[in-house]
C-alpha cells in the first residue's frame, strides 16, 4: 500500500505576502500552508498527502465539508498540497514511529481516494453477477458443478506485468540534483483510465505455440470478452492481431499500455467521441525500446501514443520551478489544462510524473460529481 501519510522534515518555512497568520512549510518536495508558529525547521511532522481520505474523527472535523478528503487548495495565492500536523494526532507513540520517513498510513485509518479505483471495483461486481436458473441454483450446492463447470469472471494481476503508477516529483526531492545532467523525455500525461494489453506465450512440445491474450484495467485482470470500454479498444484498434505481428520468436510476452479518453471516462475532458486509445508503454521480453522506437512501431499499426513534448527535457534545480514546467494546456484540446508531464529516461530506467497544479485545483471537484 503506498504511503499516504508518513512522519516527515520540515526542511523550510516561508512567509506568505500579506499573510498574518499562516505561513508555507516545505515537506519533500511539496509546499504547505501552516499556522504560523506551529513548527520550526528542522521539526517532525505527520504529513498527509493530497488524495488522501482521512477518517471521520474529531480532530479531522475541520475536513467535513470537504468529504474528509485533503485537496489542492490555495490559500492567499499559495499553493498548498497536503498537510502538515503535530505528532500528537498518532494514536500512540513508539520509538521506530517517530522515525523520519515511517509509514503511518494504517495507524490514521487513511485510504486513497481513487475513483478510478471505485469504477474498476462496480465493473468487477457486474462481471461477477451472473442470472442463475433455479436448475443452476441447485447444482451450484454440489462441490463438483462449481469445480468443473463455473469459471471466474475477472482473474488476479499477471505477475509478469508491471503496474503503471510513476511517483510525483515532489517525493523525489532529490532528484533534481542526482540526475541535473540527465536528458529526459517528457510527455503529456493524459487523463483518462489505464489499460494493459499483453500477448503471452504459450509453449507446446513438438506443437505449434499458442497464445493468450489479456485485457487488464489499471488493477483487474479482465478476462472475459465485454462491452466495457478496454474491451471495445481492444476490438476497435485489433489490439490482439497487431501483438501477434509485433511479437518477436524469442519474446515470452508482449505489453502494450496506454490509456483511454472519451465519453464517460474523467466528464470527457477532451470531447472525444466514443473512446480513444493512447499508448505509453511498448514492452518486449528482451528488447528494451525507447520512446522513439516505440513510436515507430506503433505508427505503423496505426496506434497513437501519449503526445510528446520533448525528448531533450533537463530538470531545473529547483522543484518548484520543474512542477511550472508542468502547467499548461492540453496537446488534443487547447481549452482544457493538460494533467501533468510523465518525465522518463529510458536507459536509466526512470520515471516519474509531475502533476499541473492548475489542473488539480479546476478540475478536483468535478470528480465528486
Amino acid at each position: 500500500m503506498r504511503a499516504l501519510a508518513s512522519i516527515q522534515k520540515i526542511t523550510n518555512i516561508r512567509e506568505i505576502k500579506g499573510a498574518d497568520k499562516i505561513e508555507v512549510a516545505e515537506v519533500l518536495g511539496w509546499e504547505v500552508v501552516i499556522r504560523k508558529g506551529e513548527f520550526n525547521i528542522g521539526d517532525l511532522c505527520i504529513y498527509i498527502e493530497v488524495d488522501s481520505i482521512v477518517p471521520p474523527l474529531p480532530q479531522f472535523e475541520f475536513l467535513k465539508e470537504r468529504k474528509y478528503r485533503v485537496r489542492t487548495i490555495k490559500l492567499r495565492g499559495q499553493l498548498s498540497q497536503g498537510l502538515c500536523l503535530p505528532l500528537s494526532y498518532l494514536p500512540c507513540f513508539t520509538p521506530c514511529s517517530c522515525d523520519e520517513g515511517y509509514d503511518i498510513t494504517e495507524k490514521l485509518g487513511i485510504t486513497k481516494y481513487d475513483p478510478e479505483a471505485v469504477k474498476e471495483q462496480r465493473l468487477l461486481d457486474q462481471l461477477n453477477t451472473i442470472k442463475k436458473s433455479r436448475i443452476e441454483k441447485f447444482l451450484l450446492r454440489n462441490k463438483w458443478y462449481r469445480r468443473f463447470f463455473t469459471k471466474e469472471k475477472s482473474k488476479g494481476w499477471p505477475k509478469f506485468i508491471k503496474k503503471t503508477d510513476e511517483e510525483r516529483i515532489q517525493k523525489l526531492p532529490w532528484i533534481c540534483e542526482t540526475e541535473k545532467n540527465t536528458i529526459f523525455t517528457a510527455t503529456e500525461k493524459l487523463d483518462g483510465c489505464s489499460v494493459t494489453f499483453a500477448l503471452l506465450r504459450i509453449k507446446r512440445w513438438l506443437l505449434k505455440d499458442k497464445f493468450k491474450f489479456i485485457v487488464c484495467s489499471r488493477n483487474i485482470h479482465l478476462s472475459k470478452p465485454d462491452n466495457n470500454s478496454y474491451w471495445t479498444i481492444a476490438k476497435q484498434y485489433n489490439i490482439e492481431q497487431i501483438l501477434k505481428k509485433l511479437i518477436l520468436s524469442n519474446d515470452e510476452y508482449i505489453i502494450l499500455q496506454g490509456e483511454i479518453i472519451g465519453e464517460g471516462i474523467q466528464k470527457n475532458k477532451y470531447e472525444i467521441k466514443g473512446y480513444d486509445f493512447y499508448a505509453f508503454n511498448f514492452i518486449h521480453t528482451y528488447l528494451k525500446l525507447n520512446d522513439f522506437e516505440m513510436r515507430y512501431y506503433l505508427s505503423q499499426q496505426n496506434i497513437k501514443c501519449v503526445p510528446l513534448l520533448s525528448n531533450n527535457f533537463i530538470l531545473d534545480s529547483d522543484i518548484h520551478k520543474c512542477i511550472e514546467l508542468a502547467k499548461g494546456y492540453s496537446s488534443l484540446n487547447y481549452k482544457t489544462y493538460r494533467e501533468g508531464i510523465v518525465v522518463r529516461n529510458y536507459n536509466k530506467d526512470i520515471s516519474f510524473k509531475i502533476i499541473n497544479p492548475d489542473f488539480l485545483i479546476k478540475y478536483q471537484d468535478e470528480e465528486e460529481n
